[in-house]
């Protein structure tokens, strides 16, 4: 073995200290990655270190990795150490987020068994439990409910229930969805939220979309996302081009979006972005109190176009 080799890698003294208290720096400041490497290599250089370990717990925990800080919760109770009552709470809630209900229960219950245990260590372990069954009954809760899907009557609300749908597996449900987008009656922009959704997890079901007066049968996995149309982007550059007016370029792009998403799958009849541009302009000058704005347009069926999505309820 060379010189070299056999040396024993000596860290500066209180090296370790300094990563642990430089790690809860970065802790406190929601900087996690930044403390979960810190943290991790103080731990490195003492196994057994309590506070280390602990506190690189807890920023797993803070950066939604469970497993791993569940982990290190248990393998600390099995060794005895760190601060017992604390370490039992955490790896709790790290087992409420990884849904394992049973475990909970599984784990605590001896615990409630020792006689010894002081009358608030237990009334605090039974509140864990009754933590964990109210999170349980929520989510068989939200499961049932995401089986079907049927709007309320509240615009508010549909958007509530419509954005809610993004972080959900829709397949069980996508046949209400789409019949909630072929009702006449269904808002225009909740119609988008809809098809939007059943675009991004590539639902290839033909979707019969009514809107503006006019109909057409879609297939929304080959839909383009709405912003990311040709026409809308074109346009939407020509404005954001305004640089001497970015009060007024800011109102216009606002505005452009709005209809872009209220008239999707369809589009302005103008293929123009130009002219689309140009209206939009015009419009956010209207809404700063600029009078005869369109005075010299001459394209009226457009600015009609414009002024009917402008009625649209918005709630």
């Amino acid at each position: 073995m060379s010189e070299q080799q056999g040396r024993r890698v000596i860290p500066f003294p209180g090296l370790k200290d300094r990563l642990v208290e430089r790690g809860l720096d970065m802790l406190q400041n929601q900087e996690n990655v930044e403390a979960i490497s810190l943290l991790e290599q103080a731990l490195e250089m003492d196994q057994e270190d309590a506070a280390a370990g602990t506190s690189l717990a807890v920023a797993y925990y803070e950066n939604n990795q469970w497993s791993e800080s569940a982990d290190l919760c248990k393998k600390m109770l099995q060794q005895g150490s760190g601060e017992y009552d604390e370490l039992i709470e955490l790896y709790v809630m790290n087992l409420i987020q990884l849904r394992k209900f049973n475990e909970i229960s599984s784990f605590i219950e001896p615990l409630l068994e020792e006689h010894e245990l002081q009358p608030e260590k237990a009334a605090r372990l039974k509140s864990l439990i009754d933590l964990s069954q109210e999170q349980k009954e929520v989510k068989e809760a939200e499961d049932e409910s995401f089986e079907s899907f049927q709007l309320q009557k509240d615009l508010e609300q549909q958007m509530i229930q419509s954005a809610a749908l993004s972080k959900q597996n829709i397949r069980p449900m996508k046949d209400d969805i789409i019949s909630e987008i072929e009702t006449e009656q269904t808002h225009p922009f909740i119609k988008t939220m809809l098809l939007n959704i059943l675009r991004e997890q590539g639902i290839t079901d033909e979707v019969v979309v009514t809107k503006w007066g006019t109909q057409i049968s879609v297939n929304p996995s080959e839909l383009v996302e709405p912003f990311d149309q040709d026409l809308f982007q074109k346009a939407a550059v020509i404005i954001g081009e305004e640089n001497n007016q970015p009060q007024l370029a800011e109102i216009a792009a606002e505005l452009l979006q709005k209809h872009v998403f209220l008239l999707y799958p369809f589009t302005w009849r103008s293929g123009s972005h130009d002219l689309i541009a140009d209206a939009y302009l015009r419009l956010a000058k209207e809404y700063m109190g600029i009078e005869n704005a369109f005075e010299d347009f001459e394209h009226q069926d457009f600015l009609e176009e414009i002024r009917s999505l402008e009625k649209v309820d918005m709630g």
